[in-house]
């Protein structure tokens, strides 16, 4: 992967809808070849997926919680049962197996209290793997750029 590369994906994970030509432009190489380079990058899984940002607060996904999970035991099985379930839940939007005194750690998307509640809490309390959950609750989204930045200098 070159520069050129680096700047081709840079610029597509701020908008993949951008035309070739206008990407071709802002990069520097011709159509043709900024044509190339992006079905190779898509082809050799350096894209792994193009998807549309939805304004959570448009559509009542206001309130997000960062939730820990603390496992009964560390067992292969207990582990896998409970991240199953977490992933399992339409609302939870990143998980991640963790270091440290917490086994996993995910946030969720949703509208109120109540549907955390419903959605979150009820369903992971009969988990028997799931020792404990604790539950942070965003007050305002600081910075959210859901991006890797490519060094276009290199």
């Amino acid at each position: 992967m070159d520069q050129i590369d680096r700047k081709i994906l840079n610029r597509l994970q701020r908008d993949c809808r951008i035309t070739n030509a206008d990407l071709a432009a802002e990069v520097g190489t011709s159509a043709p070849s900024c044509m190339r380079r992006t079905r190779r990058l898509r082809a050799e899984g350096y894209i792994e997926r193009e998807v549309a940002l939805v304004n959570p607060e448009k559509v009542g996904s206001t309130l997000i919680s960062i939730s820990e999970v603390k496992l009964n035991n560390h067992e292969r099985q207990a582990r896998d049962n409970a991240i199953r379930h977490i992933r399992s839940i339409p609302e939870v939007t990143f998980c991640l197996n963790v270091t440290g005194d917490r086994d996993l750690m995910f946030v969720a998307m949703l509208s109120d209290m109540d549907e955390f509640a419903e959605k979150i809490t009820e369903p992971l309390a009969v988990i028997p793997e799931i020792a404990s959950i604790n539950s942070y609750f965003a007050i305002k989204t600081i910075k959210f750029e859901p991006f890797l930045h490519f060094d276009e200098t290199r």
